[in-house]
């Protein structure tokens, strides 16, 4: 039995945080302690984007014609609001921290050597979302791989604090790192929430896909004079596409139907997962 992607980036991450927070306690590092936490609660993030997943992917019903694939955008709007709240949470602690130093430093070395093994990890997971996000077209699998390739960041920040205090001896150095670093993880999640966004807002298909569906149709040929308003959106990994195509004014209604049909059929070819309709214009004659 193949397991789904985000049910392999659970069990990696479940894996990945115990073995952070059993770091944490060797160091007594607290930056390494809030990795682990973070880690722990991408586990839980990456669970209910699997249940979102598998509800997007639920056929239509009489409810919801249009099918499921909203839940998955809505799934990635979610996902940024929580990490723009992580980003907010570790600048805020780094300043906090500049502010008012406190506790012994932690042991550097053993840290460092931990958290570069573990951010191998993090760019592993990441690395395989991101894959079956561009081989599914799943808005869920690509959120979560900048969920995870966010971790490299905050991996980041910990290894350069943790480096800044041994070369230094100031605990302090690694509030500095981890405010540059949060200022990184703002344009993730800001690309992020963009994207579900557009989706939710029914926002057209990306240009190139838009321009082969209009080569498609340039293409099409007789008895297709013409066409107009090109109509696209997206709904999870599905795509929705409407266009008006110009018919000769003495075609019978069958031969306009088969032709409507035909031109359904030739733009499916062109994109994956596309749903089209396809209305006959008599040529020349108003809508």
């Amino acid at each position: 039995m193949r397991l789904h992607p985000l049910t392999v980036a659970i069990i990696s991450t479940l894996l990945l945080g115990g073995a952070k927070l059993a770091l944490a306690l060797i160091t007594g590092s607290r930056a390494i302690l809030a990795s682990a936490a973070d880690s722990l609660g991408d586990a839980v993030v990456s669970g209910v984007n699997l249940l979102m997943v598998k509800q997007a992917a639920v056929p239509p019903d009489e409810g919801h014609p249009w099918g499921h694939g909203k839940a998955e955008a809505l799934a990635s709007l979610t996902q940024a609001v929580l990490l723009g709240g992580v980003v907010a949470g570790v600048a805020w602690t780094a300043v906090r921290t500049l502010m008012a130093p406190t506790g012994a430093a932690p042991d550097t070395t053993v840290g460092m050597i931990g958290m570069l093994v573990a951010m191998v990890g993090s760019f592993g997971i990441s690395t395989f979302l991101a894959r079956a996000a561009k081989r599914t077209g799943s808005l869920v699998l690509a959120a979560d791989a900048v969920h995870y390739r966010m971790d490299l960041f905050t991996g980041a920040a910990v290894v350069l604090g943790l480096g800044a205090t041994w070369l230094t001896g100031r605990a302090e150095a690694d509030a500095v790192a981890s405010i540059v670093v949060s200022g990184l993880m703002v344009k993730e999640v800001w690309g992020l929430a963009r994207e579900a966004i557009d989706e939710l807002m029914d926002r057209p298909l990306p240009q190139e896909e838009v321009e082969k569906l209009e080569a498609a149709l340039r293409t099409f040929g007789e008895p297709v004079r013409s066409w107009h308003d090109l109509r696209t959106r997206r709904s999870g990994p599905r795509r929705f596409v409407q266009v008006h195509v110009a018919l000769p004014s003495d075609l019978s209604f069958a031969a306009a139907h088969a032709t409507t049909h035909s031109v359904e059929e030739h733009l499916k070819t062109v994109l994956p997962l596309v749903d089209v309709i396809a209305h006959a214009d008599l040529d020349g004659e108003p809508e």
